[in-house]
């Protein structure tokens, strides 16, 4: 079992789950603007994680979400139409998803060195000095498995694993196994909420969803080169027997994380996490990031969202017994329709203030707001 560092200091304010480097690749945005927030409406072209909604919020570490929308989505012809409007589109139609991911890449990298407080951290030690400089830390992460096979002919796994090494030694810090289509790694839970499956009243995105399958056997080669290369496995959209497995193969030797989430005792669906999946994470020492959702924290339209994100958070500190394993996953600019009272980066110094409110003492406090992030990185990363 890999030793877990005693360290676990306060950063500050972490959100470990959220998708600026999208908005700058699919719409050619220029994270330094805010463009701005939808209001209470859900708009996927809302900016809620610019660089000035961080700044306003007080995020100084983000774990910066990088997706590449799976293919599945251009077979929606109106998708595949709107995806000739900007450059990160065509790209989407011109190359396979791992060259997308290159690009989306290099292009958040490039967003970042020309803001002047912010800085990428591809390791621990950069992460420190970051910090250490009052500066926002950007870590790179990425959501969704099938990138590590786009493009590849024939089945060998080494190709695959191969990439985990070429992102790992870019600095990547994570990576979600599943997304919202099928992909050769993991079986998938269902992602987007029914009303958003339909299009335009005509199309219907097809999920695929075999709630059945599990973690294939390139899944598992890949969760074992996640653990040699220090690369934290995030279960977030895994079926409940991928996220089994993955518990039984990691068995405690480095963190594990779902990044995005809700808990079955709120809203029972099969997205969401157990009391069996919260024990297991907490004893790989990981962290479950509470999505600032409300239809997947109580299935419900957006509305005031602080008592279902409390409830979520509290009713993860019961399973664990303490508040080690809570952290904040927003999932902000993921396509997601967020809280009206927390709909940006913006608004996050209210969790501050709302788990002050309740009593939650200030050591704990750190660990939901940073600290307990922080470990898991020290504890998983390079």
């Amino acid at each position: 079992m890999y030793e877990r560092s005693p360290i676990c200091d306060f950063p500050g304010l972490t959100d470990i789950h959220a998708h600026p480097a999208m908005n700058a690749f699919l719409w050619d945005r220029d994270l330094r603007r805010h463009y701005f927030t939808a209001g209470g409406k859900y708009s996927p072209l809302a900016s809620l994680t610019d660089f000035k909604m961080l700044k306003k919020g007080g995020v100084k570490v983000l774990w910066s979400s990088l997706h590449v929308p799976e293919p599945d989505y251009l077979r929606c012809p109106p998708i595949r139409l709107l995806a000739h409007v900007t450059g990160g589109g065509r790209k989407l139609l011109k190359l396979n998803s791992w060259e997308c991911l290159q690009a989306e890449m290099k292009e958040m990298e490039r967003q970042v060195e020309r803001a002047d407080e912010f800085a990428l951290a591809r390791n621990n030690a950069d992460l420190d000095r970051i910090c250490e400089e009052g500066k926002t830390a950007i870590v790179h992460t990425i959501e969704g498995g099938h990138v590590l096979d786009a493009g590849l002919v024939g089945s060998d796994p080494e190709d695959r694993l191969e990439r985990l090494r070429k992102l790992a030694n870019n600095g990547v810090a994570s990576l979600t196994i599943a997304h919202l289509f099928p992909n050769s790694l993991a079986g998938h839970a269902e992602g987007i909420p029914g009303n958003r499956r339909k299009v335009l009243f005509f199309w219907e995105l097809d999920t695929k969803v075999d709630p059945e399958r599990g973690l294939t056997p390139l899944g598992e080669a890949a969760i074992e080169e996640m653990v040699a290369l220090r690369m934290v496995p995030d279960v977030t959209h895994c079926t409940p027997a991928s996220r089994r497995r993955i518990y039984e193969l990691v068995d405690d030797r480095i963190p594990i994380v779902a990044s995005h989430i809700g808990v079955k005792p709120l809203n029972d669906a099969p997205y969401n996490l157990d009391r069996e999946d919260v024990e297991a994470i907490a004893a790989s020492g990981g962290v479950v990031g509470v999505i600032f959702m409300p239809y997947w924290l109580v299935r419900t339209d957006p509305g005031i969202g602080r008592g279902a994100i409390w409830k979520t958070m509290e009713q993860l500190r019961e399973w664990t017994g303490g508040w080690d394993h809570v952290a904040i996953g927003t999932d902000f600019d993921g396509f997601t329709d967020p809280a009206d009272d927390f709909n940006s980066a913006a608004k996050l110094p209210l969790v501050r203030e709302m788990l002050e409110a309740k009593g939650v003492l200030a050591t704990d406090l750190e660990g939901v707001l940073g600290a307990n992030a922080r470990r898991v990185l020290r504890d998983g990363w390079r």
